[in-house]
């Protein structure tokens, strides 16, 4: 984190996310399915289908991609990402269901200009008013061996105010409230970071490990920013509709280790208290 100084406000911040943003003090999960994104390449769709939303949504009437096997993710936000990469748009859809004829949502957008090039937010879309691309950790990053960018967590504590990069908040606590936008890091070396990942269990594979020590490193030179409101805690990953192959070729599948589930719990023992610092906000 050269050159991103620490939040003067740093250690009352911290202590907020450890107490009150996880459903449980200090449990920090990796999402891959629920809550998360699947995302969707406008190539491969079978056909482009007409949006059925709200009057007041600007997709509402219009045509989006859609292929009819494309699933939203699980949870009850049912989100997808659609991208372009010839254009660079990008379609984010919240609710999201198909009948057969329509893609039905409760709220969507066509992200103005391009996601390839975009440096600014987007206040229709998620909480924080970024979207939903941004921060979005996908299997192309870690087989490539490196995050290079901050990572996303919605948290269950979000306060009414935000701080850039974030646009606006949803966030409704007022006691122990995150301000959108926060964004935190670890003050971690490699020497502990490489002791972490020996000391997970032995039934992790080499890769998971591997792709273990890349999160971990991200976390530290980038760190993370509070992007939504949640029920808990979590970094978001591209969802297992899309992703699910990709990821079980990373070492990242799913996996029951006694009372842990992997990669769920893959960050426990990571993220510490101690470690976790609030960085000034900024661009």
């Amino acid at each position: 984190m050269d050159g991103l100084p620490r939040h003067p406000q740093s250690d009352a911040l911290t202590n907020r996310l450890w107490q009150y943003s996880p459903s449980r003090v200090g449990n920090f999960n990796l999402s891959f399915s629920g809550y998360t994104y699947p995302v969707y390449m406008a190539g491969t769709a079978k056909g482009s289908y007409p949006v059925r939303a709200p009057s007041w949504n600007k997709l509402n009437g219009t045509k989006i991609p859609w292929s009819p096997d494309w699933k939203p993710a699980t949870g009850s936000d049912s989100q997808v990402i659609i991208l372009d990469p010839d254009s660079g748009r990008e379609w984010d859809l919240w609710q999201a269901s198909f009948d057969g004829a329509a893609v039905h949502v409760s709220n969507g957008n066509l992200v103005p200009g391009s996601y390839l090039t975009k440096e600014d937010g987007f206040k229709p879309s998620r909480g924080c008013g970024i979207p939903y691309l941004a921060m979005l950790v996908r299997p192309e990053e870690i087989a490539q061996g490196k995050i290079e960018h901050a990572l996303s967590m919605p948290s269950r504590n979000t306060a009414k105010t935000f701080v850039a990069p974030a646009t606006k908040s949803d966030g409704r606590a007022t006691d122990n409230g995150l301000p959108m936008g926060t964004r935190f890091a670890l003050n971690i070396t490699d020497a502990e970071i490489d002791e972490w990942v020996n000391a997970l269990p032995s039934q992790l594979t080499g890769q998971t490990r591997r792709a273990a020590r890349i999160i971990a490193v991200a976390l530290r030179d980038y760190g993370w920013f509070i992007s939504d409101t949640a029920g808990g805690a979590h970094f978001q990953f591209e969802d297992n509709a899309t992703a699910k192959a990709k990821w079980e070729a990373l070492g990242l599948g799913e996996k029951s280790i006694g009372w842990k589930n992997y990669p769920t719990d893959l960050l426990d023992g990571l993220l510490t208290k101690q470690r976790i610092y609030a960085i000034v906000p900024s661009n």
